[in-house]
């Protein structure tokens, strides 16, 4: 079993992952737009309207291989189904840190962390969080899910997602915490790097199905790994992630699966 970290003292190159200007491009739909005024989490922009706000949103209502989803796991296809091998090849990096009002999230540029996912490799762009989960498990939900946003030199999205239960204080999730900026609209560049390969579990098995990004435009077309081993963080930690972007629920509903297969793969 390969674990999070540079196994055998390798990191991603620049040139490997194929690390680009659009990556701003990507990032700006990943965790958020910063145009908090036309969609949130209530009201009048909450997510069942979030199809009539903009044309360029209408994957949000029309959409059918949407996330989140509930993943049923006495129905999952066994097996490794298309995806390969699993690898996270994670290191400690300089990042740029944002608070955009409806998440908090850590952005990285220089290309070297990532996934391998069968023959692709991925570039890690970014993680925020969702307070409560998205993703839910046979129905259940979590106070917080965590989306590792990986980006392929094609383009092409893979989002590991992972679920936090109450327990324990986590020392990834302290670093996470005290690195992204307190006031929404803020940004910051930590002097530190960071090394948030203590987010993923230990265990790499998990549930992929083919999905879109939860929050507008919705974009089809995104590898989900919706990891089956849950992590901890605290009440407070967890509460801290959540006061940050004002106490609110930043968590789309589960969608339909509709005609999608949830594959296990471990």
């Amino acid at each position: 079993m390969e674990t999070a970290g540079r196994p055998g003292g390798r990191s991603f190159s620049q040139r490997e992952f194929g690390m680009v200007g659009a990556s701003a491009v990507l990032l700006a739909v990943c965790g958020g737009t910063d145009d908090s005024d036309s969609w949130g989490y209530s009201g009048d922009g909450g997510p069942e309207n979030w199809g009539e706000l903009s044309d360029d949103y209408a994957a949000c209502a029309e959409g059918r291989e949407q996330s989140p989803v509930d993943v049923d796991t006495s129905s999952a296809a066994s097996g490794g189904g298309t995806d390969g091998e699993l690898a996270f090849m994670y290191g400690r990096e300089h990042v740029h840190t944002a608070n955009t009002g409806l998440f908090v999230k850590v952005q990285y540029d220089e290309g070297r962390s990532g996934l391998r996912l069968g023959d692709g490799e991925y570039s890690l762009v970014e993680i925020h969080a969702h307070t409560p989960s998205e993703h839910t498990l046979d129905g259940d939900g979590f106070p917080m899910e965590m989306h590792l946003v990986h980006r392929g030199p094609t383009g092409k999205l893979a989002v590991a997602g992972v679920l936090f239960r109450l327990g324990r204080a986590n020392p990834a999730v302290q670093q996470f915490i005290d690195a992204v900026p307190a006031r929404a609209g803020d940004q910051n560049y930590p002097d530190t790097t960071l090394d948030l390969s203590g987010l993923l579990p230990s265990t790499l098995s998990h549930y992929s199905y083919p999905g879109s990004l939860t929050t507008p435009p919705c974009t089809e077309g995104v590898r989900w790994l919706v990891m089956s081993e849950i992590q901890e963080a605290s009440r407070e930690q967890i509460d801290q992630i959540s006061t940050l972007t004002g106490s609110r629920a930043n968590n789309r509903p589960v969608q339909p699966l509709g005609a999608r297969t949830v594959t296990f793969c471990g």
